[in-house]
């Protein structure tokens, strides 16, 4: 593997995505590896939205990727910083071509103007972003010997940390015009869109907020619930639950405030202190 593009894919992850690179830091040089190449292009697919001046370019942008992993698949890569490394990592643990697809197809949900039509709706995006993301980075560190266990694990640890991060990006997302709050939600609260996007903390975003952290602890419940049959090269890819769970103690303390940048940002120390028990004694 070209030892740039792997720096490449690190940096890309330690500047856009630090809580998911810190845990990458834990897994051994290759897993480390994959799961940097993965993450990279999670970030790629993800910014679409804020990158893009139109719904076209940012689909156009979205068939670029299906094209290159087809190409990973036939074992001829395009030239590019992240796919080189995510080639390999897809060669290597043997990832399925149907987690990635997912992720793409849900990242043009982020394209469209129109919100989620309910809860359901948002649940499956979650699922196909977050969820996916978190069945591939189990399978990054545990390959071919992963087990049903390690993959039902996986996803609900992605699912967790996509039910926070809806949470710390509220803002932000509104702004950017992504619309993540269900129509039906809308509709009941007249007034949450307008709060959300001037960050006035409100009744209706004190409810939002909670039912998203709520949503996050159940999925952290099932990782805890199966971490007795979760191969011990997973904990890593795991990891993003310690956060998630910090996160949420920090915005409840707040009274349900998603606006705080103290609560919805952590820095390197405090980042590094959270996760010393996972990394010295695999404790989820």
């Amino acid at each position: 593997m070209n030892r740039e593009d792997l720096d490449y894919c690190a940096g890309q992850v330690r500047e856009g995505d630090p809580d998911r690179f810190a845990t990458a830091m834990l897994a051994p040089p290759d897993g480390r590896a994959r799961l940097m190449a993965l993450y990279a292009f999670n970030l790629e697919i993800a910014r679409l939205r804020e990158s893009v001046s139109d719904i076209l370019l940012g689909e156009i942008r979205l068939q670029w990727w299906r094209d290159a992993l087809a190409e990973c698949r036939a074992g001829s890569p395009r030239r590019h910083q992240v796919v080189h490394p995510l080639s390999h990592a897809i060669t290597e643990a043997a990832l399925p071509e149907g987690p990635f697809l997912e992720a793409i197809d849900a990242r043009a949900r982020d394209l469209d103007e129109m919100p989620p039509e309910d809860d359901a709706a948002l649940a499956a995006y979650i699922d196909a972003t977050g969820g996916a993301i978190g069945e591939l980075a189990v399978r990054c560190l545990v390959g071919r010997e992963a087990a049903e266990a390690d993959i039902e694990a996986g996803r609900a640890a992605g699912r967790a940390w996509g039910w926070v991060g809806l949470v710390r990006g509220l803002h932000v997302h509104k702004r950017q015009g992504r619309q993540t709050v269900p129509a039906d939600r809308l509709r009941a609260a007249p007034t949450l869109a307008d709060d959300i996007e001037m960050a006035t903390v409100s009744d209706a975003v004190r409810d939002w907020t909670r039912m998203l952290l709520e949503r996050g602890r159940e999925e952290t419940a099932r990782v805890q619930a199966l971490k007795g049959q979760v191969a011990k090269a997973a904990l890593p890819a795991l990891g993003p639950i310690r956060l998630a769970r910090r996160y949420d103690r920090g915005i409840t303390a707040s009274g349900y405030d998603p606006f705080r940048v103290d609560m919805v940002q952590m820095g390197q120390a405090r980042r590094a202190a959270c996760l010393l028990p996972l990394a010295l004694f695999g404790r989820l």
